[in-house]
């Protein structure tokens, strides 16, 4: 007869078994419904009667440590997933899910370890691995983040992920050098082609930037030198720009050259400047008032920038649209120009107020890890001559390496 119960008995535990993960399955989905709603204390009401009727089903610990984690209880989420995690067999579901509770709260020296554990157990788990490398990041340990980065193999879920974070840490390098050639050529009537060149240093220190430039001009057979430093000191959302420069020369570039400008983002989608420029030629002395409005949203940035010369009482405007994708580093800029706007770090110092319209376009791209090039292209229809225009066609590359 007792072998009958026993008979029967087995017969009955694969029943039970099916009963119970019907039972949990059904919870499970209770409170998934419940978390995607926000109701996180129904999720949690739930979870603990599960708990009470399985007490020893592990996966309903981890659900619990994981609802804490999305309610933002993190230190409620820690207390429940640790004693699953740190044993000496870790529960890979409890790592999981506590090394996004770490990651969630910030706390991403604590989230290493974790991280570290996981992937002893799983090695290439690409999510964990990525969440190891932005915590290393995090934590000043760049070399290592970027080694985790560099062995990553392709996947669309993830590379722009990857190329993100690749980017946070090369624009933490502290120095760049750049190089530039800019020709002015102008047909109908033409005249001989102007020719400007520049070479530039930037240092990056805590809270400040200092650019070192050394301008050469080439026109109607005279050559000019003209030496510029540029100083950023950043604030709190906002930053001022200061610049000096002097030159050896007479006619294409001004023997001094000041200039300043406040740049400041409230809150909201709008960014601000207002600044001054001085050029001093030896036959004429420009100071120019200058400010820009600056609306982003997302990737896309549409801007005003007007300039007043106060010494010659004329008024020029430029307005332009840039989208920028910051993982890749490039851009694409799009101007619309009127008036006699300062080119780079060239001025016309005429007098008379000449019209000029033009449009330009501009793009950025990435070659190889830091290293970039931008051309510039600027169409000009100027009059050279009161009622008297010609074509002025403005080429430019520049290429910056940064390291």
């Amino acid at each position: 007869m007792r072998f009958i119960h026993y008979i029967i008995l087995f017969l009955l535990v694969p029943y039970f078994a099916l009963a119970q993960d019907s039972d949990i399955d059904t919870g499970f989905k209770q409170v998934r419904d419940k978390a995607e709603k926000k109701d996180y204390a129904g999720a949690l009401k739930i979870l603990e009667q599960l708990e009470a009727k399985y007490p020893s089903n592990e996966d309903i610990l981890v659900y619990e440590g994981r609802v804490y984690a999305w309610k933002k209880d993190y230190a409620r989420s820690k207390k429940v997933l640790r004693p699953l995690a740190e044993r000496e067999k870790p529960n890979a579901e409890a790592l999981e899910a506590i090394i996004n509770t770490y990651f969630w709260s910030y706390d991403f020296k604590g989230c290493i370890p974790y991280c570290d554990q996981y992937l002893a157990l799983q090695p290439n788990n690409q999510n964990v691995l990525l969440i190891k490398a932005v915590c290393l990041e995090k934590a000043g340990r760049d070399a290592e983040a970027l080694e985790i980065l560099n062995k990553l193999p392709a996947n669309p879920e993830t590379d722009e992920r990857v190329s993100g974070l690749k980017t946070i840490i090369s624009r933490k390098k502290k120095n760049a050098i750049s190089a530039s050639y800019l020709n002015i050529s102008t047909y109908d009537p033409g005249i001989a082609p102007v020719h400007y060149g520049y070479v530039e240093y930037l240092r990056k220190f805590t809270k400040s930037t200092i650019v070192g430039r050394a301008n050469i001009g080439h026109r109607n057979g005279e050559t000019e030198g003209q030496a510029e430093v540029d100083y950023y000191q950043n604030f709190t959302r906002s930053y001022l720009y200061t610049n000096v420069g002097v030159s050896n020369g007479e006619s294409i570039f001004p023997k001094l050259r000041l200039g300043a400008e406040y740049y400041f983002a409230p809150q909201g989608h709008f960014d601000f400047s207002l600044g001054a420029r001085y050029l001093g030629f030896d036959d004429n002395d420009i100071t120019l008032i200058t400010g820009q409005a600056v609306y982003r949203f997302h990737e896309y940035a549409v801007g005003y920038r007007p300039y007043y010369d106060i010494d010659n009482s004329l008024m020029s405007h430029v307005v332009s649209l840039q989208k920028t994708n910051e993982a890749k580093e490039s851009l694409i800029r799009i101007e619309l120009q009127y008036g006699n706007v300062p080119y780079l770090y060239l001025y016309n110092n005429f007098s008379q107020p000449l019209k000029a319209y033009r449009i330009g376009i501009q793009y950025q791209h990435k070659l190889a890890e830091s290293l970039f090039i931008r051309p510039v292209f600027l169409y000009e229809y100027e009059e050279y001559y009161p009622s008297i225009y010609r074509n002025k066609y403005n080429c430019q590359v520049i290429v910056t390496k940064r390291f």
